[in-house]
Order: structure tokens, then sequence, then C-alpha cells
């Protein structure tokens, strides 16, 4: 697998929305599809690939990598990819809530913001 520091931002993306899938310690049918179309439309190299498609064979922590060097509107972008993530299978488990705030305040998102994003998307609990 590739070393996380070696990660492009690309893959670093895929695996938060990874963990935020298995945030439950379940990855769910429509979570682990809706990860293998990320996958499969993503600009990865081959070894990239490979190491976004083991995110689905176990459950993996949720990285701080990367995350403070993006820009405002590239973390509400995760923020708000995070969330459709967590409710992909139309269930909002408390694991998940509490990974979706742990990711707020890794990227460093004002709570306001954050409250934003969720009203937009149906199923998410505060």
């Amino acid at each position: 697998m590739v070393p996380v520091m070696a990660e492009s931002q690309i893959l670093s993306v895929i695996r938060v929305w990874a963990a935020v899938a298995w945030a439950d310690g379940v990855l769910a049918a429509s979570e682990a599809e809706g990860m293998r179309r990320l996958i499969r439309g993503a600009d990865l190299a081959p070894q990239e690939r490979a190491a976004a498609s083991a995110f689905l064979d176990a459950k993996i922590d949720l990285p701080d990598v990367y995350l403070q060097k993006l820009n405002p509107e590239a973390r509400r972008g995760i923020y708000r990819a995070a969330c459709r993530m967590a409710i992909v299978d139309h269930v909002f488990a408390h694991a998940e809530r509490t990974m979706l705030d742990r990711l707020q305040g890794l990227l460093g998102i004002p709570k306001e913001i954050a409250d934003e994003i969720e009203a937009d998307i149906p199923g998410i609990e505060p």
C-alpha cells in the first residue's frame, strides 16, 4: 500500500470518504458501490487505484494528513461529500455523526458552515 505521506490528494480524499463510510463498523452495499464508483471515476495511477480499492476490505481510520493544506472551498467539498457518503445507506449512525464531527474539526470548518452543508443533505441529523 502507498504510505500516507506519499498519497496523492485524490487518494487522500478517497481515504477520508472510506473512513466515513466505515465509521459505523460496517461498509453497507450501497456505501461500497458508491466508493467503487468514486474509485472508478477518480484520476488515479494503477497502484493508487489498488490502494483505494483496499479501503473497501477493512475499516480504516481517518487521516489528518493534507486536510489542513486545502483551501476553504476544497474543505467544504470534502465535508459535503463525506456527509453524502454517511447517508448513502439511508442510515445515519452515531459513529457516522462522530466521524463527521471529527472531520469538521480536522478540516477547520466552522460549525455554522457545517450546519448549512448538512441542512442540504436529507437524512443527516445533528
